[in-house]
């Protein structure tokens, strides 16, 4: 599910999103300016086509659950995704953008 999400979100291919995205998912961003929280299927397949370049990180496991982590050039950390999958669709994704969190995460490195 996690990969068809993304890849649906690098290409734009809004009916695909909507394939993979729970009618109630719960997509939350923690950004430097606090957190948003967008429900439901549309406004998150939407949001997925505007911000696909986030999908563009390596895949990494999260307390267990799938995600994608993306960095700058430089190593530093651009993004973090988390996702929950139940009954075969996506149900909620976390998305971190705030470099003040991001950098007190135990992320991965680059590769």
């Amino acid at each position: 599910m996690v990969q068809a999400f993304l890849a649906a979100a690098r290409d734009g291919r809004f009916e695909r999103l909507l394939q993979v995205l729970d009618p109630e998912v719960r997509f939350t961003v923690h950004t430097p300016d606090g957190r948003f929280v967008t429900l439901g299927a549309t406004d998150v397949a939407s949001l997925a086509r505007v911000a696909g370049g986030a999908a563009r990180g390596r895949a990494a496991t999260v307390d267990g659950r799938p995600g994608v982590i993306s960095w700058s050039e430089d190593g530093t950390p651009l993004s973090l995704l988390v996702f929950t999958v139940s009954g075969g669709r996506i149900t909620e994704i976390v998305a971190v953008v705030d470099p003040a969190k991001l950098a007190l995460m135990d992320l991965p490195d680059p590769v």
